[in-house]
């Protein structure tokens, strides 16, 4: 004797299965984060705040290097001159004040400038400043003094106003007595230096 075969419902099935896809759905929503990403922090080069989260790579800015155009030849004829007048201001003004002493360099300077030559062939002249001797000693105070009076003298193409003159373009000779040297205007004659331009080396 067959069992006849009841069907049952599909209905409670279908709903089974819808209500799976819904819970599935709702979770998904549920799992998935809404909140808006954080911004990146400003970032911050230098002085300028940068707060559009956008990052920029600014080079590093530094001073240009400024190559000296001085070569090692003038190099050593600068020294050379530097030792040379520093021999001959202590052979004509050694034991003179500082101005004095700086005023034969200033001297020197002007027999160069009026076309006389280099500081070097002026300052070596023959029979021109008696108190230059290769045998004299290089004080390292004179030579300060004379490196100052050059670093003056250079200073004037492009300085304005006074540089520390000690001894005015027209004075390019002079004579001393043992005691002081006196600066004139011209070989014999002339008028002699009054020293009424401010020094750079004397207080007061």
């Amino acid at each position: 004797m067959h069992r006849k075969r009841t069907r049952r419902p599909l209905a409670p099935l279908i709903a089974l299965v819808a209500l799976v896809a819904a819970l599935s759905v709702l979770i998904g929503f549920r799992c998935r984060d809404d909140t808006p990403a954080p911004a990146p922090e400003a970032t911050q080069t230098g002085n300028l705040e940068i707060a559009d989260a956008v990052t920029l790579l600014l080079p590093e800015t530094t001073a240009p290097v400024v190559s000296s155009q001085v070569t090692s030849q003038e190099a050593d004829a600068d020294a050379e001159a530097v030792e040379i007048l520093t021999k001959l201001v202590y052979g004509e003004a050694g034991i003179c004040s500082t101005t004095e002493q700086a005023a034969v360099v200033w001297c020197v300077l002007n027999r160069v400038d009026a076309g006389g030559g280099d500081i070097i062939a002026v300052a070596t002249a023959p029979n021109q400043f008696y108190g230059y001797r290769p045998s004299n000693p290089v004080p390292p105070d004179i030579e300060a003094l004379v490196r100052d009076v050059l670093a003056r003298w250079r200073a004037e193409d492009s300085c304005i106003g006074s540089v520390g003159r000690v001894l005015p373009p027209e004075y390019m000779w002079f004579s001393g007595d043992g005691t002081h040297n006196y600066f004139r205007s011209a070989y014999r004659g002339g008028t002699q230096w009054d020293w009424s331009l401010p020094s750079p080396y004397e207080e007061g």
